[in-house]
């Protein structure tokens, strides 16, 4: 349970999976000790734990567990447990959107990604249909039975590769520029290339196998030799992933190439160096690793942090650690 300091012009950001709640399970219990309240001007970065909630102003990054709501406004935490840092202010530097600008923002994320790519996606089947009863009307021997079956299993790797690839690679790839205001055209198509392949995904589930950086370098990723992820998604923004050989990544580990700060969409490219391995949960966050780097369990970097080659990193967030 939570709620806006204001409903109107709150000017607040939230990214995907941060979790707003105070409740507490303990013993078969369910509690819920308190309201949890978000100030205005607020960013939220991705998978973030607050309980209590945010005073106006306030920032948060990566991975951030903040247990009871702060009491100064316009601080900035970051790790688990929450750590201060400070960081430059940027009000102002965002130029006004046009009316134009705003009516396609709204329009795009509201009508476009919400309905049109849904609607577009049901059309596999009708298609199919369509195709197999005007090919193949009135006949029911086995041969065509079996193209008819053929059809209907080409269509959603048809439309996969159409949508998820061939459309995808042309309005959002790495010639897009590295820094972009909110309201402009390269992050709508952002957001419309990330719906589209939410919608369209592939047909194959390759992870652990000797498809995946075939597949992965499709979207526009530079996989080296012998590669080895054992999850489907590993790289968040794919035109700017950049993975030397003998990398392997764990269960839910994550490269993320961009940053929304301040309201503008940043990416990298960033690298990540031959032999390198992303152990269970981790997540190098617009960071380069070195070759042979270690980021231990659970762990996500700063953003622009060099991890260092040979060595191994831990925490939230990273830092090195000493071998026993």
């Amino acid at each position: 349970m939570y709620e806006l300091s204001s409903r109107k012009y709150c000017s607040d950001m939230v990214s995907s999976g941060n979790v707003l709640t105070s409740i507490v399970v303990d013993q078969g219990r369910m509690r819920i000790p308190t309201k949890t309240v978000i100030g205005n001007q607020v960013f939220l970065g991705n998978t973030n734990h607050i309980s209590e909630g945010l005073p106006n102003g306030t920032f948060c990054g990566l991975h951030t567990w903040v247990p009871t709501k702060p009491t100064v406004p316009g601080e900035n935490f970051f790790g688990n447990p929450a750590m201060k840092f400070g960081r430059p202010s940027s009000h102002g530097s965002e130029a006004p959107p046009s009316r134009r600008q705003v009516f396609w923002y709204h329009f795009s994320t509201s009508v476009v990604d919400i309905f049109f790519w849904d609607i577009l996606k049901a059309q596999e089947w009708a298609l199919a249909f369509m195709i197999s009863t005007s090919c193949f009307k009135g006949s029911d021997s086995w041969p065509v039975l079996v193209f008819e079956v053929l059809i209907f299993a080409a269509m959603p790797v048809i439309f996969w590769f159409l949508m998820h690839i061939v459309f995808c690679n042309r309005i959002y790839n790495d010639r897009c520029p590295l820094s972009n205001d909110f309201y402009s055209g390269v992050v709508m198509r952002w957001f419309n290339a990330n719906k589209i392949r939410r919608i369209f995904q592939s047909p194959f589930m390759a992870g652990g196998t000797m498809w995946q950086a075939p597949l992965m370098r499709l979207v526009g990723i530079h996989v080296g030799a012998r590669f080895f992820a054992t999850g489907e998604d590993v790289m968040i923004d794919p035109p700017f992933g950049r993975i030397g050989d003998d990398v392997t990544f764990d269960y839910d580990a994550q490269v993320r190439q961009h940053s929304f700060e301040d309201r503008k969409l940043k990416w990298g490219p960033n690298w990540v160096g031959s032999g390198t391995t992303i152990l269970q949960g981790g997540c190098l966050a617009m960071s380069d690793a070195g070759e042979g780097v270690v980021l231990r369990h659970s762990s996500v970097t700063w953003k622009g942090q060099l991890l260092e080659p040979n060595q191994d990193y831990e925490g939230a967030p990273a830092v090195a650690v000493a071998e026993a």
